[in-house]
């Protein structure tokens, strides 16, 4: 189909062929805009292609290669077959691998062994079912997929290696172990192989598990090399052209480029500007005619604002194929300059170092970490967004829009498939290993192999990066993507001379792309306040201005049953709370209700006392001793340590007490990176068949620390009250409790190591009676919670399932307490970890109902609020070493004035 626009400069062009690389791509690889909710990824990157008549008239539908679950990264089965998928793991390792796997599941006799052309059969579907499980009382079985790629001999030692272990008993066992087994390749290491003689001597699956267990949170880093590696073995096809370059035709896959279902493409003003089609062909064009060959080309790119200048200021004058670029108001208005992508060299001709400056470096991270904290207390970011200040580094970010030659890819794979350094690297000081991003490794590669002028760039980009779309990789780098769009666009209509343009012009290039609606309302929300919103912000920001007129015609419906038992309740406890506050003046203090006000009372029973003076120390100032030293000792075999914490509050009263503190000591393993590290290196496989769970609870963490704070901010409320901790850990926060005078302290966890430190910790103060029990609780049982006054959960929202049973518990709790009509349950909830997908807040549905229940009768609502706690020292999880740092904790502090109820 021709395009009719007669101003489209390639309106005889054919169609081109997007590959998009999505999540969850549909089960048949085609998607229609009707499919679904409409809101997933690649739905709305289908409907952009198909809906708008300037992209539908020059762009096929899209087509989906299927993206990578970072969590499949943590199963060994699963990694493999995705490295595999990805061209890693060559045909001869594959199949001894999958010959493992069939011959150590279940029913042998109904697996079928894939030949050479069918080696991307599915290895992680050959284990195990539920429906075939073992016996019970037998152990699951845990499948070596290693079994004919290497094997393991145990060293017998010499008569001078058993003198020289009689002296170095000090050493860890897990270290004499290591040195008493020694691992054999069964296949040929091809000589190319790089890296360490550890790494060549292992086959190449083995090294790249190795690395891939120790990548901790940068999984996803990994997995996304992992799609873009298939979805460009997807492009390429099966051409076996050894002087391939790129040219019209597009890949020998039957596609054009590759794209991230993050993108955007320009559409221009009108419906038929035909902007993004033109661009790319634009860029084609003057690729296809510049002097040195094409093995990648972008059609979408982004740099740090002073690379951005340098790059249009000097770069692209001085180096693209074709010229100066043209200003958008020329009267040809066409070709783009195509320039090849900036190295260190090009840096040095303006005498600029390698290596970029952000302000955090010049000591103003502070002052920026400062002024935003009110701003994170309600916006959830994982970390601030840095702003470089000089130019250098990596100068183009992002491939989020390319193609690639099938030359370069071929050149790509066998790097790969012999260096797994590559992919994932550690240094000498480095706790964990880190992968090397895809937007470093591809033009380094390509570089080396073909020459720096072989990377080819637009300086008119045909797609940029969706606004704030919510990153799960880099969400610390969103606003910097919008601002470095807005930036880019600026400076490619002023041909990079932008200081007499309007300051308008950059911003209206949301203007030009194609956007969502909820998109198209970040950008105005932008527009008018100048701040960035995420999307899970601007949905929360709609639900609070639109609950107020929808709860009366969609809520009540839902929740009329709560509501007619609580409501008389009610009014009972607002009765009682009148008659009590109508006869404070009479009676003695500790006669009066726990939840009479807080203000009204001090309370002065003799067991609060008692416990009280121990704990508390007055000063005018923060006091300086130091503490005195941790204790070692074992419990059963396991050595263990103390660690006393100095829980400090400033209460700033007309008294002039100053800081009141409660030193609270809790018993750690003296040496919980073993364990750890041992967890994290084995599958959920592995830790099922070991019943291995996790031991993060050995450690006290920053989280704990917070809510025993606020325990001493409101410790007149926590006397004689049952005080319930969810996942207690060493209990640091159920020990303040105790201290301040609580009647009962239930501390839960469901690891029998952390329960024995927990009791351990209880029964080695004296201060601690029987009040203090640790009690074994899973909160994903049916069992209902344990009664309680106040429930406390620090620190333990370290992954999504586990963050969402947290939020429906405290929505058990408080629902409990008003159907009961006792006092609300007083809530305590900090997270120093802020990992993605934990705001139960947000995903939990019975919590946002309970919330709107509390504004539409002007209670106070469950929210987040951003607290900075400043020189905590920690375990270092997985070093010896403790750690000191700042960390900013997001605490949830509920029920504590009952007035509101």
């Amino acid at each position: 189909m021709t395009c009719t626009n007669p101003n489209c400069r390639h309106r005889t062009k054919r169609k081109l062929r997007p590959l998009v690389i999505s999540l969850i791509p549909p089960s048949d690889g085609t998607s229609s805009p009707k499919s679904g909710s409409g809101n997933s990824r690649h739905e709305q990157i289908t409907r952009m292609f198909t809906t708008h008549p300037s992209l539908s008239t020059h762009f096929e539908p899209p087509i989906f290669s299927p993206g990578v679950p970072s969590r499949d990264l943590r199963n060994r089965l699963k990694l493999l077959e995705h490295a595999n998928r990805a061209g890693l793991i060559t045909g001869d390792e594959w199949m001894r691998i999958d010959r493992a796997v069939s011959e150590q599941s279940l029913d042998d006799d109904a697996i079928n062994i894939p030949s050479d052309d069918n080696q991307e059969d599915n290895v992680s579907s050959k284990l195990p079912t539920k429906s075939s499980e073992s016996p019970a009382g037998e152990k699951h079985k845990v499948i070596n997929p290693f079994r004919y790629l290497a094997t393991t001999t145990r060293i017998q030692p010499s008569d001078d290696d058993e003198d020289t272990t009689n002296k170095s008993e000090n050493k860890s066992t897990k270290n004499k172990d290591w040195q008493q087994y020694e691992t054999t390749s069964l296949i040929p290491i091809s000589p190319q192989r790089q890296g360490s003689a550890e790494d060549i001597s292992l086959p190449y699956s083995m090294e790249l598990w190795r690395k891939a267990k120790g990548l901790n949170r940068d999984r996803s880093v990994l997995a996304c090399t992992l799609a873009h590696l298939v979805a460009m073995k997807t492009l390429v096809g099966d051409s076996e052209n050894e002087n391939d370059t790129l040219d019209d035709s597009g890949g020998d896959g039957g596609f054009d480029f590759i794209l991230e279902d993050n993108v955007r493409a320009f559409v221009g003003i009108q419906n038929m500007d035909c902007e993004c089609a033109n661009r790319i062909w634009d860029t084609i064009e003057a690729s296809n005619d510049a002097p040195s060959e094409c093995h990648m080309r972008y059609y979408g790119w982004l740099g740090s604002s002073p690379n951005l200048t340098w790059t249009y200021k000097n770069h692209i004058p001085r180096s693209a194929f074709n010229g100066a670029p043209l200003q958008q108001n020329d009267a040809e208005t066409s070709k783009c300059a195509v320039f090849p992508f900036p190295t260190s060299d090009d840096f040095e001709l303006d005498s600029i170092v390698a290596t970029s400056k952000s302000k955090k470096k010049e000591g103003q991270g502070k002052i920026q970490s400062e002024e935003s904290l009110e701003d994170e207390s309600t916006s959830n970011k994982a970390s601030q967004t840095p702003h470089f200040t000089t130019p250098g580094g990596t100068a183009v970010w992002g491939t989020f829009a390319y193609t690639i030659s099938s030359a370069a890819y071929r050149t790509l794979i066998n790097q790969l498939q012999n260096d797994v350094g590559a992919l994932a690297w550690k240094g000498k000081r480095m706790r964990c290993y880190q992968a090397k991003p895809i937007d470093k490794i591809l033009p380094r590669i390509i570089k080396s192999e073909f020459g720096q002028r072989s990377v080819h760039l637009p300086d008119r980009v045909a797609f940029v990066r969706g606004p704030m779309l919510g990153s799960l990789l880099h969400p610390q780098w969103e606003e910097g993507f919008c601002s470095s769009t807005e930036l880019q666009y600026r400076l490619s209509v002023c041909g990079g001379d932008d200081e007499d343009v309007d300051s308008s012009v950059g911003s209206d290039v949301w203007d030009r792309v194609w956007l969502t609606k909820e998109e198209r309302q970040i950008v105005n929300h932008r527009k008018s306040s100048g701040k960035w919103l995420t999307k899970g912000d601007m949905n929360i920001m709609e639900k609070e201005a639109t609950s107020c007129s929808s709860i009366t015609a969609t809520r009540r419906p839902l929740s009329s049953a709560t509501i007619a038992k609580v409501i008389p309740l009610l009014a009972v406890f607002v009765a009682v709370i009148s008659l009590s506050l109508s006869v404070v003046e009479n009676l003695c203090p500790p006669l009066l209700p726990r939840y009479a006000l807080v203000d009204a009372f001090t309370i002065n029973t003799p067991l609060h006392n008692n416990k009280y003076k121990h704990g508390m120390m007055m000063s005018s100032s923060a006091p300086d001793e130091v503490l005195g030293e941790r204790k070692k000792v074992k419990l059963g075999t396991l050595p263990i340590i103390s660690r006393t914490i100095p829980i400090e509050i400033d209460t700033d009263d007309s008294t002039g007490n100053g800081i009141k503190r409660l030193d609270v000591t809790v018993w750690e393993m003296e040496k919980p990176s073993d364990l750890i590290q041992e967890w994290w290196s084995i599958d959920e496989t592995e830790r099922a068949a070991r019943s291995f769970g996790d031991p993060f609870g050995i450690v006290m963490w920053p989280g704990s620390i917070l809510a025993s704070r606020e325990l001493m901010k409101q410790h007149e409320s926590i006397a004689n009250a049952t005080v319930l901790v969810l996942g207690a850990g060493t209990g640091v926060e159920a020990q303040t409790a105790a201290l301040l005078g609580a009647n009962k302290v239930i501390a839960t966890d469901i690891n029998p190591l952390t329960l024995k430190l927990l009791d351990f910790g209880a029964k080695s103060d004296d201060r601690i009676g029987d009040a203090f029990e640790a009690k074994y609780f899973d909160l994903f049982s049916d069992d209902p919670l344990p009664a309680c006054d106040i429930l406390i959960a620090a620190d333990v929202l370290y992954n999504p399932e586990l963050a969402k049973q947290v939020g429906l518990r405290l929505h058990e709790a408080i629902v409990r307490s008003f159907e009961e009509g006792t006092p609300p349950t007083k809530v305590i909830v900090t997270d120093s970890q802020q990992f993605h997908g934990t705001n139960f807040l947000v995903d939990v549905a019975k919590l946002r109902e309970l919330n709107a229940l509390f504004e539409e009768d002007d209670w106070e609502q469950l929210k987040w609020e951003t607290q900075k706690l400043s020189q905590v020292c920690t375990s270092g999880v997985l070093i010896e070493e403790d750690q000191t740092y700042d960390v900013k904790i997001r605490m949830i502090s509920w029920g504590w004035r009952p007035t509101d109820y």
